[in-house]
This record gives C-alpha cells, sequence and structure tokens, in this order.
C-alpha cells in the first residue's frame, strides 16, 4: 500500500508540473488575449489550405481577420456532414482539417439530429492540457496559497464514463473526456479509486454503485471528478439511499447481486474484491450518525477538492453537491462541447472561466442586435456584464461554427475576457417576444423555492400552445412532498416571481399575450431516473445534460408520466386563472 500511494505521489507531480504550464500559458495569453488569438486563426489557415474546404474558400490568399469575415461563411453542422460521411465512410483525409483525426465524438445533439463531430490530435492535447491536467496544478495553487499546506496525496473518485466503440473507418468515437481517460490507462489505477473494469467498464453493471463503493473502501480518497455536476449528485444521492447495502458488501468484500446483470459480468471485478470489515464499521458509525451535516469530509478526511462543470444549468446540482460536501473546494472546471474546449477556470472556487485563445479562434455576435453580423466583433472588443451569441474556429475542421450559445463577460483577467454560459437559444423560450431563457428559469425557480419553504431538486418547464394564450407549465421536483392542492397558490406565487426575473414576461401578461402560469408537482428522483433512461438507451453520461425544456414527444412523454398523483396533466384541462 505504500508503495502504491508513492508512486501515485510520483504521478501526480507529473501531471502538477505539467499542469502549472497549462497555467502560465493561459496567464501569458491573457497579457495578450487578442494577439495571441489572431496568430492561432493564421496558423490554422496555413496549416489547412491545401485541403478541400480550405482550397474553397481561399485559405491561402487570407491575411486578415477581416478577410477571413468576408470570405469565410458562416456554418451549421449540415456544412460538414458530407465531408465527415466521406471521411467516416471513405477514409478519405485532408477534406476539412490537415490534422489527424483520434476521435470522434457521436452524440444526438438538442434537437435529436445525430451528430459526428471529429476530433483531432491537436484538438485532443489543448483539451488534456486545460481540463483535467489544470485541475491538478489549480489545486494545488489553492492548498498552497491559500490555505497554507501540501495538497494532500491520494486517489480520485471518479464519476466520468469511458465509452468504448469505433466508427466505420475503425476511429474510436465517444465523448471527448472519456478519450483523455483512455490515453492514460496503464496509470489510472494510480490516479482513480476504481479498478481498471470499472474505470472501463463492458456494460452490465450499476456504474453508481460500482463506483462510489470501491471509492468508500479507500479512506484515503483525496478529490472527486466528473464532466457534469449532476453525475456526482446521482451518485451521492444513490450513496445516501444505499449505504447500508453498499457498507455490508465493503465488510464482506462482495458486490451485490442486483448491481450486475449476470454473474459473468461480475468475474473482471472478483480479483479487487478483499474483505474490509474495519472500514465498514467506520462507515457505518458515520452513516447512521445521519446526512445533517456534511457527510463527505467525514466519509473521507483528505477528500481535498472538486472538479465538474456546475455552472449553468449545473448550478442546482453543484449546490446539491454542497450539501454532502460542505466548504470543500470547487474547480469548475470547463467550458465545453463536443466541437472543442473555450475556456477554462483559472482559479478555485470561482465560476468564471478565461477563454482559450489556442484553442478556438473566437468571434462574437451581441445579443442586443447592435453588432454587424458580417463583421462580428473579436474578443478585444467585448465588454463586462454584455451577452454575445459566440462563434468558433475550431482545431478540428469547423469554421466560423455557430454553436448556439451564449455567453456572458464578467469581467477580464489581464486582456482576457472571463465569460459564464448564459443560455443555448435554442433552450430560449418566445411565446410572445418575452425571449425567457434557462437563466430566467433558475433564478425564478430558486426565488419559487424559498418562497414556498423547500427545496426544488430539479425542475423542467412546458409550454402549452394548446392553451388560449400560451403558457408557461412549471414541472417542479421538490425535496419533499408537497400538498397538491395548493397548486393555484403555487402558481400565483411562481407568476409573481417570473414577472419580477423577466421584464418582457411581465408585458406580456400585462397585455395577456401569455395566459397564467400553472405548477405542476413530479415525483421523487423523476430527473435522476430520465438521465439513467437516456443512458440505458445509449447516451454517454458525461453528455446528457439537464432538461429544462420538454422540447420533444419523448420528453413530453416521459416527464408528464412522473408527476404525483392530483398533479398530472388533467390539471391542464381545468387550469385557467385569469
Amino acid at each position: 500500500m505504500k508503495a502504491t500511494k508513492l508512486i501515485t505521489w510520483a504521478m501526480l507531480q507529473v501531471m502538477i508540473h505539467k499542469g502549472e504550464n497549462a497555467l502560465k500559458r493561459m496567464d501569458a495569453h491573457s497579457r495578450d488575449a487578442m494577439g495571441s488569438n489572431e496568430q492561432m486563426l493564421m496558423q490554422l489557415l496555413k496549416d489547412n489550405q491545401d485541403t478541400e474546404y480550405g482550397r474553397k474558400y481561399g485559405f491561402k490568399d487570407i491575411h486578415s481577420i477581416r478577410e477571413f469575415q468576408e470570405k469565410v461563411p458562416y456554418t451549421t453542422y449540415d456544412d460538414y456532414a458530407p465531408f465527415i460521411e466521406r471521411m467516416v465512410k471513405k477514409g478519405e483525409t485532408n477534406l476539412i482539417t490537415a490534422y489527424p483525426v483520434v476521435q470522434y465524438a457521436e452524440t444526438s445533439g438538442s434537437i435529436g439530429v445525430q451528430k459526428q463531430i471529429p476530433l483531432t490530435d491537436r484538438a485532443m492535447n489543448v483539451y488534456q492540457d486545460y481540463s483535467g491536467i489544470r485541475m491538478y496544478a489549480l489545486a494545488r495553487r489553492y492548498y498552497r496559497d491559500t490555505l497554507h499546506r501540501p495538497l494532500p496525496v491520494g486517489r480520485g473518485l471518479n464519476a466520468m464514463e469511458v465509452e468504448s466503440g469505433t466508427m466505420a473507418d475503425g476511429t474510436p468515437k465517444g465523448s471527448v473526456s472519456g478519450q483523455a481517460i483512455r490515453k492514460f490507462r496503464k496509470v489510472m489505477p494510480f490516479f482513480l479509486t476504481s479498478p481498471l473494469p470499472i474505470i472501463f467498464p463492458t456494460g452490465g453493471m450499476n456504474m453508481q454503485y460500482m463506483r462510489i463503493r470501491f471509492a468508500l473502501e479507500d479512506k484515503d480518497t483525496s478529490y472527486m471528478v466528473s464532466s457534469f455536476m449532476t453525475n456526482l449528485s446521482d451518485m451521492l444521492g444513490f450513496m445516501k439511499n444505499n449505504w447500508q447495502m453498499i457498507c455490508d458488501d465493503i465488510e464482506n468484500g462482495t458486490v451485490n447481486p442486483d448491481m450486475v446483470e449476470s454473474p459473468d459480468k461480475l468475474k473482471p471485478i472478483l480479483p479487487y474484491l478483499k474483505k474490509k470489515p474495519e472500514r465498514a464499521r467506520e462507515l457505518r458509525k458515520i452513516f447512521e450518525e445521519g446526512f445533517d451535516t456534511p457527510i463527505v469530509p467525514k466519509l473521507w478526511p483528505n477528500l481535498s477538492y472538486i472538479s465538474a462543470i456546475g455552472t449553468g444549468g449545473f448550478a442546482i446540482y453543484a449546490n446539491k453537491v454542497k450539501q454532502y460536501t460542505g466548504d470543500i473546494p470547487i474547480d469548475y472546471s470547463v467550458y465545453a462541447a463536443s466541437e472543442g474546449i473555450f475556456a477554462s477556470a483559472s482559479s478555485m472556487n470561482d465560476p468564471k472561466y478565461d477563454l482559450l485563445t489556442d484553442s478556438c479562434f473566437f468571434e462574437f455576435l451581441p445579443t442586443d442586435g447592435s453588432g454587424d453580423e458580417q463583421h462580428p466583433l473579436t474578443l478585444n472588443q467585448l465588454e463586462a456584464g454584455k451577452e454575445y451569441e459566440i462563434i468558433i474556429t475550431n482545431l478540428s475542421g469547423f469554421y466560423r461554427y455557430r454553436i448556439r450559445d451564449v455567453i456572458r463577460v464578467l469581467g477580464f483577467h489581464n486582456t482576457m475576457p472571463q465569460i459564464t454560459f448564459a443560455y443555448r437559444i435554442s433552450q430560449m423560450v418566445n411565446l410572445a417576444a418575452e425571449k425567457t431563457t434557462e437563466e430566467h428559469l433558475s433564478h425564478a425557480v430558486n426565488a419559487f423555492a424559498k418562497r414556498i419553504g423547500c427545496q426544488i431538486d430539479d425542475y423542467c418547464l412546458y409550454i402549452d400552445y394548446d392553451h388560449d394564450p400560451g403558457r408557461y407549465v412549471l414541472l417542479a421536483e421538490p425535496d419533499r412532498p408537497l400538498p397538491v392542492d395548493r397548486l393555484e397558490e403555487y402558481a400565483r406565487i411562481f407568476e409573481e416571481i417570473f414577472c419580477k426575473v423577466n421584464v418582457e414576461y411581465y408585458t406580456c401578461r400585462y397585455d395577456r399575450s401569455i395566459g397564467h402560469p400553472v405548477v405542476l408537482l413530479q415525483q421523487p428522483q423523476t430527473h435522476a431516473l430520465w438521465r439513467e433512461f437516456k443512458i440505458y438507451k445509449g447516451s454517454s453520461p458525461n453528455q446528457v445534460k439537464p432538461v429544462r425544456i420538454l422540447d420533444s414527444p419523448q420528453k413530453e412523454k416521459f416527464f408528464f408520466g412522473m408527476l404525483e398523483e392530483g398533479s398530472g396533466r388533467d390539471v391542464l384541462s381545468r387550469f385557467d386563472l385569469k
């Protein structure tokens, strides 16, 4: 055990050193943000001038940002789909990128259209540097500079999924974060509490159980890492509801048979199962004291930080995780998508992201319509407090790509804009020009929960077009049962709050272009079950995002099917406040 811990320490020092280099690059780029981003674009155009796409748009003759904007059009995924099909099915190269493609991120997209996003070796290297590797150095800096003590050494609890699979041409497919872990396969047991068959599963196992079970065995677990806070929130919730079973299995060196599909699925795990009665007794004592105070510091005294995306739509899950973890510092990780990594946190406990000028070339369209769409703004023209649609040119062959995200500029690190994700344009509700965003909804739900004296564990919004005029229907998942005979009261409270959160919504209510909202109550664990359903159907846990708008028949059927008795869909037909 001492030898293993020594190897873990040595490898963490290597990762911290690499992470320090990434943080230093971020700081250097922040001193000349525009210069570093323009340099990235010019090099990218030069490297890709002989691709089919580069020849079509004359990359060779582009020598300025203005020429780039004039010659190269905005794009969406549909512009690249024919090229990607040729890459995957025919093995063609040098179509949209000259860099080797090492991975495809296969995703359904927000509206159910399947996308196959190429990931080049250069894009992967940038992703690794600014996500997981940066995390280790950031944590060490926090402990050294803020807490004035060494960073605890230990393995981490990983809640990310590492999918396996290949495209038609043999190229690996899966989430970007999963590919990053796969690259370090041989050393992962020294970084993570899960054994290799759990880090790289083949299916047929309850992964929440497996990951938390092996992490609880290791008292020296020193950090938690995940793509999204939802994964950590779900896992800790599973622990809370099943700790007796987990303790029994740790004591006896077993796996509960209900947690595996068949005995054959258990065979790879058997060499890692050891009886640990002392640790089981210690855990039981802690669990029996209850969950009224943060339990994670009691379970793992050396747990030193958490790293996961916990901003925007994930903020509600970050708050749920904090109920278990207390004041343990959080690295809010990155702002990224399958198309690339766009920004990264440069400070612990700070949900601001520095744009990464060597990952993408960035352009911005002001959401207030004040900009020139033909010549959008560059990052040196952004203003604090304003919102912009972000347009990217990445390292994987997407040029002037509209990902349909809106960011807000919070301030600056030297000359580098620090941003947060504001909302996804496709998820904005616009019944009568009220332009309700996910952020509006989040603020309203938080205020609503305080007014009615409970916590809302999750929520989503349905637009009732059958009502005249159309109206919002909030489906709320409270942390405890609420009386369904108070739905009318809840609706009036929610409307009062929403009119303050979104002034345009207030105007629409005043002129009766939007009807009175409705509030319905969901059963416990509704959203967690949805995530389980999506994973069962083949989605990666690293890509299952919170459902905020019921924008498909599948979502509508599922979530309305999970309402509390007396709070069902039939309420809509008789609920018509004025």
